[in-house]
């Protein structure tokens, strides 16, 4: 790992658990319809790069899933819409 992942991971260390409950927390009030990441960086003032390691962090631990649909960005681009898995309630 390079030495400025090392030191953006340590910066951001504190506060991972954190964003990575709100970012769950969106989901599950969201409920089917889901949201894709800009959706999530919209409803909760993130950039996409904080955004898209912690919705992966969570698909890869089996609490948010790929809905199989997409909706349009701002930029008319189709994205993934994402949702909870209801078998991995972790709240």
């Amino acid at each position: 790992m390079k030495q400025t992942s090392i030191d953006a991971r340590a910066k951001i260390e504190p506060r991972v658990g954190t964003l990575r409950r709100k970012v769950y927390e969106l989901f599950i009030n969201r409920g089917i319809s889901g949201l894709t990441d800009q959706e999530i960086e919209k409803y909760l003032h993130l950039d996409g790069n904080t955004v898209r390691p912690i919705r992966g962090s969570l698909v890869t631990d089996g609490f948010i899933i790929d809905t199989g649909t997409t909706r349009l960005n701002d930029k008319g681009n189709q994205c993934i819409v994402w949702r909870y898995a209801e078998n991995g309630m972790m709240l």
